[in-house]
This record gives structure tokens, C-alpha cells and sequence, in this order.
């Protein structure tokens, strides 16, 4: 008989009855299974936060997820909280639901849970009432009924609200595989005998992306390799030249060393995704699905970023990430490899850097053009330029012909060079011409940063 999944829900030990697939969404479990239906579906992809519960760590970190993309065979080990679980001290509404209620904060109702969620996290963070942290932690929450005024100002009341400490934690089972079909090892070595053995499975880091093949699509694949337990994989290394990041770090844990050596990563990252989204998925994870419009890679490759692949019969080798792109959701990673960590090479005296997000909406969407800039500048010219781009071409790409236009002729030779570089698609993101435009003015915004650096902040909030 194979290993069940362990973890709490609401303070209580639960263990995975038989013949349940680890594969199944906690948001269809919770409803289904536990008849807890204040977990909500709205849009079963990760966007809406109806379904958001909050994830209780073993180091005391209470982090909002979306259950309608999160597995249950990602749980063992640690501990859920839904709006079920909420009780104040006296056993009636906690302070959230309290604040919530006094606020006049909810109109239909429906994304009313999800929300209390949210900022029990928020309140549970320690974090000031600032309107910036409030407006981030609720940027994976939609309400379609425009009542945001008064839930700011119900999170405004719990912020920095004192939590109980979180209870013990029922510990990871020691098996790698549950039911045969969800793996989840717990060492490099039997992570890279997995991939050997089944190099057909897909790996799983925090599902942001994988999770829809279950929820959306009611079609999870046959297997999956979990690699988040590894390790090896979750590893945050700094020295005096460079950051190495584990593939399974997750963007919340990579974010603060990240913004502080490269401050214009802040404002970027948190675009990437609601905090729903980065408190599991990972750098590793959105590389790997090699997407043109995947949101790290243009931002890491104009940072220099070099990837070490390891497997069981070859070992390890380093390869830059911009030659890790072979073709439309093609890579270099051979089937029995996986990522092992990501290095970026700090910046150099005198250089700077900067990148940039265009979508349809300001929050919670997929690029429509994204850039990276790293340059180092010298008496006014350009002594090395790194451009990374995304959703001009069927891959991630360096613009070497653009940066080669920038040493040489300056930024009106780099906006003309955009033509010629790339041939972008049309489709319902943008048509091609508008993409092409859209590089160039990019450029131009680079162009007036650097002349007026002192600017900066008033163009982050175009």
C-alpha cells in the first residue's frame, strides 16, 4: 500500500483516503470531499482568488494560494487554513471577518471568502497598513462588484494583527511516490532516478501553470514528478559576484534578495503574478515551460543568467539561458535532465539595469511584450549592452542586433534595428505591428530614464 498524504486543515490531521488521486485539486477535495464550500470557483485557473485559502508553513509563514490549481499531493507536510477555520479568540468571527463585516466590505458575496483569506494573510504578515503592500496583497482577488474602498479599508483595521502561532506540523511522509502516479522525492539523487526512469512525466514545481491540466481541463496527466521537496533545488546562495537560486525557489522567496540587487525587479515580479501565485511557483518552473511570453526569462537573460542542468548519467553542465531556447516550447534540456539552479552575475560598477511588462491589464496577466536592459555606460556611451526580450519571436531572445545598434549608433539605430530583428505573430494579445511599435517606445522610455534618471518612478507607474 502506498504512502498517504498527511497534512492539517484547520489545526486538524487529515490523512488522504485510499483511492483518491493525489492529482485531485484542493479546491474540488475541500467541496466535494470536506463540504467546506466557502472555498469558492471562479475561474479555475489561479486568477480570481475565490478560491484563495492560506497556506500555514513550518517556519510560522501564512501565505495565500489558490485552491482551485493547487494538488493535494503538494500538501504533505503542511498545513491549510480556509474561511471555515477562522474563529476570534472567543470563538465567534475572527477580527478579519470582524473588520470585513464593519466595513460594510462585501456586496454579493461570492468573492467574500476569498478575500477574508487574503487578508488574514496579510494581517497574519506583520505588515504596515500601506496602501502599496494592501493593494499588492489584494492584487489576486477580483470583485466584480467594484466594492474595493471599504475591503482596503477592513485591511487598513487588521494590519500587523497579532496570530496565533501556527500548530505543529504533521511532518513530510518519507515515501516518494504516492499511488504510483504523483512523485515526490526527497533528494536530488532520487529526483534524477525518477527523471531517468520516467523522463515522459512533466515536472511539478508549484503548479501554477501545470495545476489548470486539472482544474480547467479536467485532465491531469498520467504522472507527475514533484520537485519541490528536493532539497538541492530550494537552495539561496549569494557571494561578493554572484545569486544562485534553486529551480524550486518560489518567487516569494527569491524576491527580496532579487529587488535588493536589482531594484527595478520589484515592480516587475510583482506583476508576474498575485502572491497567490508566488508563493509557490518558482523561476525554475516558468524557464521550463519555455513560453515566448513567459515573464522571467527576458528580464533573466538580459541579466546574464546561466543555468546548471544536472541528470544521473551525464551529470551537471552550465548553459546561458538565452541558449536554452530552442523553438516554440522546445529546449535544451535533455529528457532525463532537470534544472538544478540559476546564476545571475551581480552588476558592475557603472552599470545599470531595468525592464519593463506590457499586458492587456495592469495585474494578474500574461506579457504582450516584455524587456531586460543591462547596460554599463561610460562618458556617455555604451561600453556593453544586454537586451532580453519576450513575445517577439517564438522564443525568449537576446536582441543582439539592437544592442549591437545601441553601442554603435545610439537609440535611434536600436529603434530601427527592431525591424529587422524580429518578426513578431499577430494574435489576440497584440497584432505584430503593434508589438514592433510597442518595442520601440520601449526604448524610448529606456532612453528617457537614462537621461533623467530622476524620473524613473513617475514612468513605473505608466
Amino acid at each position: 500500500m502506498a504512502d498517504r498524504i498527511h497534512f492539517l486543515l484547520n489545526d486538524q490531521p487529515v490523512t488522504l483516503e485510499a483511492g483518491l488521486s493525489p492529482m485531485t485539486t484542493l479546491l474540488d477535495w475541500l467541496r466535494d470531499r470536506r463540504g467546506l464550500k466557502g472555498t469558492k470557483e471562479g475561474c479555475a485557473e489561479g486568477d480570481c482568488g475565490a478560491c484563495t485559502v492560506v497556506l500555514e508553513r513550518p517556519d510560522g509563514r501564512r501565505q495565500p494560494i489558490n485552491a482551485c490549481i493547487a494538488l493535494l499531493g503538494q500538501l504533505d507536510g503542511l498545513a491549510v487554513r480556509t474561511v471555515e477555520g477562522l474563529r476570534g479568540p472567543d470563538g465567534g468571527p475572527h477580527p478579519v471577518q470582524q473588520a470585513m463585516a464593519e466595513a460594510d466590505a462585501t456586496q454579493c458575496g461570492f468573492c467574500t471568502p476569498g478575500f477574508v483569506m487574503a487578508a488574514y494573510a496579510f494581517a497574519a504578515g506583520g505588515e504596515p497598513a500601506e496602501p502599496a503592500r494592501i493593494h499588492d496583497a489584494l492584487g489576486g482577488n477580483l470583485c466584480r462588484c467594484t466594492g474595493y474602498r471599504p475591503i482596503v479599508e477592513a485591511m487598513e483595521r487588521v494590519a500587523g494583527l497579532p496570530v496565533e502561532p501556527p500548530a505543529a506540523l504533521p511532518g513530510r511522509t518519507d515515501s516518494a511516490s504516492f499511488d504510483g502516479v504523483f512523485h515526490a522525492p526527497r533528494s536530488l539523487d532520487a529526483l534524477l532516478a525518477l527523471r531517468a526512469a520516467q523522463p515522459r512525466a512533466p515536472l511539478l514545481a508549484g503548479a501554477t501553470d501545470l495545476g489548470l491540466l486539472a482544474s480547467r481541463h479536467r485532465h491531469p496527466p498520467a504522472a507527475l514528478i514533484h520537485v519541490a521537496h528536493v532539497p538541492e533545488l530550494g537552495t539561496i546562495e549569494e557571494t561578493d559576484e554572484e545569486i544562485a537560486l534553486g529551480a524550486a525557489v518560489t518567487y516569494a522567496d527569491a524576491l527580496p534578495l532579487l529587488v535588493k540587487h536589482f531594484p527595478a525587479l520589484g515592480p516587475y515580479l510583482t506583476r508576474i503574478g498575485s502572491r497567490q501565485v508566488r508563493a509557490l511557483g518558482t523561476l525554475g518552473g516558468n524557464i521550463g515551460t519555455a513560453s515566448p511570453i513567459g515573464d522571467s526569462a527576458p528580464v533573466l537573460i538580459a541579466l546574464e543568467t546561466r543555468l546548471t542542468l544536472v541528470s544521473a548519467a551525464r551529470g551537471r553542465r552550465t548553459l546561458p539561458l538565452e541558449n536554452f531556447f530552442l523553438g516554440y516550447r522546445k529546449t535544451a534540456l535533455a529528457a532525463d535532465e532537470v534544472i538544478e539552479r540559476l546564476t545571475l552575475p551581480k552588476l558592475w560598477p557603472g552599470e545599470v539595469f531595468y525592464c519593463d511588462k506590457l499586458s492587456k491589464r495592469r495585474d494578474q496577466d500574461i506579457s504582450t511584450v516584455a524587456a531586460g536592459y543591462r547596460l554599463r555606460l561610460k562618458d556617455g556611451r555604451f561600453e556593453d549592452v544586454r537586451i532580453g526580450v519576450g513575445g517577439m519571436a517564438a522564443t525568449p531572445r537576446r536582441a543582439v542586433a539592437v544592442e549591437a545598434a545601441l553601442r554603435a549608433g545610439g537609440f535611434d539605430a536600436a529603434r530601427a534595428a527592431i525591424e529587422t530583428e524580429f518578426q513578431p505573430i499577430d494574435d489576440w494579445r497584440g497584432t505584430a505591428a503593434y508589438r514592433l511599435q510597442a518595442a520601440k517606445n520601449l526604448l524610448r522610455r529606456l532612453e528617457l530614464r537614462l537621461a533623467d534618471p530622476a524620473a524613473t518612478l513617475d514612468l513605473e507607474a505608466l
